[in-house]
């Protein structure tokens, strides 16, 4: 049998991906040539050029590494912070918000997420907390000029990057999500919270129990999500997408994403946490679907009909917040 050719190899897993007629349609655009010369590349009577291929792997997302180097251990990764530099606040939100739009065209999509703390999006819940984490991350990360000396307060982002942030969550809230928590869920935002009242990082210390406050409320409405097994807004009774969530402590992990779909697979990993690494390569896909499947054969369900487990869990994070404000009001006094 004949030994299939990069060329062949590309365009045989695009149609695995993707309708045949969207598939022909989008390379008539990418080429600008007429159906019939899309056939023959297609069928391999016409070779790519470097630029033709150059752009099917730019628009697709394609790694032609993958096929030349596909026995070695190379895979091919986006790294968000290369393609769009962070300069404010807004420039992170849509460095989410357009892939997560993207995500929640795609049917029967579903998000596997095993998180090390958090999931961003439930910070836009309270927009205290949203605001705190790029805050944080806007010093710490990113090295903003302005926030270098800026002590923080609840109107550092402007009403335009709150509405992104909410059309964010709203988007996420669509999506149907698997998700893995350990105890520790809270203890990075908690840790932030308290250094920045004992550094005097915070125009009013007050702004810190107002952070706790809403930290509290979210972990009330996160086990009210995980009771009924959907995500919800936090005002309102209607719910949205499924949600599934299990308690694990046997594996320690960074924040991890698994996009599965009959239509696309990708992983994203977070890589300076809160940047991220993105690959649609099929071995890290399967690979980290069996990594999900081992952990989760260990995981403990929270969601529905577990009640007993899920009271214990929530009660944990909330004694980790009374614990925290204990130890800022002896600060404080």
């Amino acid at each position: 049998m004949k030994e299939l050719s990069l060329q062949d190899r590309m365009f045989q897993d695009l149609k695995e991906k993707y309708p045949s007629g969207e598939l022909i349609n989008s390379l008539m655009l990418l080429w600008d040539c007429q159906k019939d010369a899309v056939y023959r590349r297609l069928k391999g009577n016409t070779r790519l050029t470097p630029d033709e291929l150059s752009k099917v792997a730019r628009h697709f997302g394609v790694s032609v590494d993958r096929y030349i180097f596909e026995s070695a251990n190379s895979v091919l990764f986006t790294f968000n912070a290369f393609s769009r530099t962070i300069s404010n606040y807004e420039d992170y939100i849509l460095s989410i918000l357009e892939p997560l739009e993207k995500l929640r065209s795609i049917p029967m999509v579903k998000i596997h997420y095993a998180s090390l703390e958090v999931p961003i999006f439930y910070y836009c819940f309270f927009p205290e907390l949203i605001t705190f984490k790029l805050y944080v991350w806007s010093r710490s990360v990113w090295d903003l000029p302005h926030t270098r000396e800026t002590k923080f307060s609840f109107d550092l982002i402007a009403p335009s990057g709150l509405e992104k942030a909410q059309k964010m969550l709203q988007v996420y809230l669509e999506i149907p999500s698997l998700q893995m928590w350990s105890l520790n869920i809270i203890d990075n935002t908690l840790s932030q919270i308290e250094y920045h009242i004992l550094s005097s990082r915070l125009k009013d210390n007050q702004d810190g129990y107002v952070l706790l406050n809403c930290l509290d409320q979210l972990v009330d409405h996160m086990e009210s999500m995980a009771a009924a097994g959907k995500k919800k807004p936090l005002k309102g009774s209607e719910n949205r997408a499924t949600l599934e969530i299990f308690h694990n402590e046997m594996i320690y992990t960074n924040n991890t994403i698994l996009v599965d779909s009959p239509y696309f697979n990708g992983v994203f990993t977070s890589f300076g946490n809160p940047n991220f690494l993105f690959s649609s390569d099929d071995r890290i896909v399967d690979y980290t679907k069996v990594w999900f499947k081992r952990v989760l054969d260990k995981a403990s369900p929270l969601t529905l009909s577990s009640e007993k487990s899920r009271n214990w869990y929530f009660q944990q994070l909330r004694k980790k917040i009374k614990l925290t404000r204990a130890r800022i009001d002896m600060h404080l006094s």
